[in-house]
């Protein structure tokens, strides 16, 4: 009796046991994190009925690790393509892209050429040279303030995961203190609470863990840097740039005094998504940078090669900005700006000036924290101006640069929000040539002089000219071609102001590009005279027709030229030139294409393996979610039979009484 007794008592408290499993799991069925809960009843080994029970977690371990890939995965694809794709839908938009912007400006351009001293045709290039600017400068600030967005989501990630390493660790800490009795509710509460956090903390961060035997879970990268130990947690820090202050870094500390550990940005989850969009933003502000300076400069310098409606020297029509190079150097600070006419030089890249220990200075391309280097020099050359055509800009430099100086550079991140505009009256279009041609009444032969183009005006052209200024007294420099004769041999002889004879350009060529082809000998087809004729003398002009001895051609300037369209169709002509540097020089509206193409396809390709990753998260959900999720009908079923094994044994314990008690009835 005494043993039916401790049987059914033993089988009571076992029943109620799972009851209080099987009830704690229905009430949490919708409760986020919940681990369904397993009693397990050992047999006594020492006496008879039910022995001691466990509770535990059903957890599929694999599963669960490869759900934290999983989210890492589906947070830095979301991350990343939400971050770019309000940029994207912006830059490929007719209603506030920029090709549209160009194909109307190079339209009005063709306008004005068609009547070019009309004013109204004037106005509509006005207007459409200040929408251009204007959507410039749209488009660049969107993606700054988009870039500035995404730098304060980095920041909000990092104080997330901040907080989330605090807390498992504290968990950890009191789990480890529990674990005495590994089956109490708040026991496996706390892993419960923890391993949520975990989860959350895989969505931002790529995460492995590393379960311990008092039960607490070790938190690393998957990069391999430890996040959580049994005693303490690293912080995450972000910080600038010592340079740029808008490019972040990524840094580890388990003790802020002791500085910190860079990290690559190579972290998965949201944070690295973020950190990856940046770069996409970066990388898109500086090549809409590019385009914008190679066709600002290229109109600048055409209507600086022009004359305006008012018998001046045109000027240019944009304000390209001076840039801040940054640094933090004490005695040393420099000031970059563009070199006209070099535009198709610009790369869009990021430079670093270093200066070395031993008296030169390295000027490398940055790309990330990657460099490479151009070239080298002496740190006593860092004085003045300092020209680098091959990259397009040069840089003033200010005071003395000392060993360990660093200066950054970066041509076209900011131009796009401070391109302006220099021209503000439509009669400052210079649509007509410097200079004319014209043949002499004389002449026996009828062909005819035309001018090819100018292409330079500055101190360093044959011409002796200031813009804005009236070029009513303005004249050729000394030396300068201004007239041809063609002699017996029916070569073309090139003369100065002063008759002197420069060379002379073979018959064969019937007259096209004298300038360019002029020979100081006329034996020696590599004696060329001008090397660049488009630097100097800044023109050149072609004769077509029959010529004969003794015809002669005279070059002027273009004075109250105003019907004039030849350096308006230069302009135009602008807009099928190859001016945007890239591995094979690009027209403007095809770089711009390109970079909105470019920055599609980033996009489609992260939609496809966040579509990819979802769907692998959610296979790898539901199998996790079979093992320690609550199915509602199989609690239900194991309530109704522990429901019938608890009565059971209670029916053992009353049957033992009444044995009982008849016993002592028949003894008494």
């Amino acid at each position: 009796m005494s043993d039916m007794l401790k049987i059914g008592t033993s089988g009571v408290l076992a029943q109620r046991a799972m009851l209080q499993t099987t009830s704690n799991n229905i009430s949490n069925v919708n409760t986020e994190g919940y681990s369904r809960q397993r009693t397990i009843i050992r047999t006594n080994v020492l006496d008879q009925g039910a022995g001691f029970n466990t509770t535990s977690r059903i957890l599929n371990t694999y599963a669960e690790r490869e759900l934290l890939r999983d989210n890492a995965r589906v947070g830095y694809y979301t991350a990343k393509t939400e971050a770019i794709t309000i940029i994207d839908s912006m830059l490929s938009s007719d209603a506030t892209g920029l090709n549209p912007v160009i194909s109307d400006l190079f339209a009005s351009i063709q306008g004005a050429n068609s009547a070019p001293t009309e004013l109204s045709s004037r106005n509509s290039l006005m207007g459409n040279l200040e929408v251009f600017t204007n959507r410039v400068n749209s488009i660049g600030n969107n993606i700054q303030e988009q870039y500035l967005t995404n730098n304060r989501k980095i920041e909000e990630s990092v104080t997330r995961v901040n907080d989330l390493l605090q807390s498992i660790y504290k968990f950890n800490s009191q789990i480890v203190e529990a674990s005495t009795d590994t089956s109490s509710a708040a026991y496996l509460q706390m892993q419960d609470q923890r391993d949520h956090l975990i989860t959350e903390l895989s969505e931002i961060i790529d995460i492995k863990t590393v379960e311990q035997p008092n039960g607490s879970c070790y938190v690393n990268m998957a990069s391999g840097s430890t996040l959580v130990l049994g005693d303490g947690c690293a912080t995450l820090m972000v910080e600038p740039s010592s340079l740029d202050e808008t490019e972040y870094h990524l840094g580890l500390t388990y003790n802020a005094d002791n500085g910190y550990t860079l990290l690559s940005d190579d972290v998965g989850g949201k944070l690295g998504g973020y950190f990856d969009a940046g770069d996409e933003l970066r990388g898109a502000q500086r090549n809409l940078g590019k385009v914008a300076v190679a066709l600002a400069d290229s109109l600048n310098k055409q209507n600086k090669s022009g004359i305006t409606l008012e018998n001046k020297a045109g000027d240019a029509l944009f304000n390209l900005p001076e840039t801040r190079v940054f640094t933090r150097s004490a005695t040393c600070g420099m000031t970059m700006s563009f070199m006209e006419g070099y535009a198709s030089n610009v790369t869009g890249k990021d430079y670093l000036i270093k200066i070395n220990n031993d008296g030169t200075y390295t000027l490398n391309e940055k790309n990330g924290s990657e460099l490479t280097e151009i070239f080298q020099g002496n740190v006593d050359d860092l004085n003045g101006t300092i020209t680098i055509p091959d990259l397009g800009f040069q840089v003033e430099v200010s005071g003395v640069p000392t060993a360990g100086d660093e200066f950054l550079i970066q041509p076209t991140a900011n131009v796009s929000y401070n391109l302006s505009l220099k021209i503000n009256r439509p009669e400052d279009f210079a649509l007509a040539s410097v200079i004319r041609g014209s043949e002499d009444s004389q002449n026996l032969g009828n062909a005819t002089i035309s001018i090819d183009g100018v292409t330079n005006t500055d101190a360093f052209s044959a011409f002796s000219m200031t813009p804005s200024d009236s070029i009513n007294g303005s004249v050729f420099a000394a030396g300068a071609p201004v007239r041809v004769v063609i002699n017996a041999a029916g070569n073309y002889e090139v003369h100065d102001a002063s008759d002197n004879i420069i060379g002379t350009t073979l018959a064969s060529t019937k007259g096209g590009n004298i300038l360019a082809n002029m020979l100081s000998d006329v034996n020696d087809p590599d004696s060329l005279v001008f090397g660049d004729a488009e630097t100097y003398p800044g023109f050149d002009f072609s004769i077509t027709g029959t010529v004969r001895n003794g015809d002669s051609f005279v070059i002027g300037l273009n004075t109250n030229g105003f019907a004039d369209n030849s350096n308006g169709i230069l302009m135009q002509n602008l807009e099928q030139a190859q001016l945007v540097q890239g591995r094979i020089n690009q027209t403007v509206s095809a770089a711009y294409s390109d970079m909105v193409s470019d920055l599609g396809s980033t996009i489609s390709v992260s939609n496809v393996n966040l579509e990819a990753a979802t769907a692998k998260r959610d296979q790898t959900l539901t199998i996790t979610e079979e093992s320690s999720g609550v199915d509602l009908n199989e609690e239900a079923s194991n309530l109704v039979r522990y429901q019938q094994c608890y009565q059971a044994c209670a029916r053992i314990i009353s049957v033992s009484q009444t044995v009982f008690d008849s016993l002592l009835s028949a003894l008494g």
